[in-house]
């Protein structure tokens, strides 16, 4: 399963990427099972979380996670409540906040990119790695000089 581009950037240039800290697989499936509401999470993302547990990147963006710090106004179940409040439909679960509003969709399993102002789905991509190439890698690749 690929979720690589950002792992590989990670990789090339740790100071970026600051991870909340690998999971095991029980670890992760307790957290999942706990939350129920986060449906059937994309493959990909679970992969993802498990590796890092979601982190901060860059100067201003944070994947949300199993591991994320509810102190710092990461916790994907608060914030997730807090923007269907503001009108996000049920199908969307936000795990990205920053540049943009990113989620996934329990419906289509796409991750998509929604707008602020309604929540209406701005982009769509068919994968995690699609997600970070042609959303944050576009926006940061040259400011760090990312290959």
């Amino acid at each position: 399963m690929k979720i690589s581009s950002l792992l590989e950037d990670a990789r090339i240039r740790p100071n970026l990427f600051h991870w909340n800290g690998r999971m095991d697989s029980a670890g992760l499936q307790t957290w999942l099972d706990q939350n129920r509401w986060l449906g059937d999470s994309p493959a990909d993302l679970l992969a993802f979380w498990q590796e890092t547990g979601g982190g901060d990147i860059f100067e201003t963006e944070t994947i949300l996670g199993p591991l994320s710090d509810p102190n710092l106004g990461d916790d994907i179940t608060t914030l997730n409540r807090d923007m269907r409040s503001h009108g996000m439909m049920d199908r969307f679960v936000v795990y990205h906040m920053g540049l943009l509003i990113s989620a996934y969709d329990k419906v289509t399993g796409d991750y998509v990119e929604l707008d602020p102002s309604d929540f209406h789905v701005a982009r769509r991509f068919a994968s995690f790695d699609d997600w970070y190439r042609d959303t944050l890698r576009v926006e940061y690749q040259h400011r760090y000089q990312l290959q």
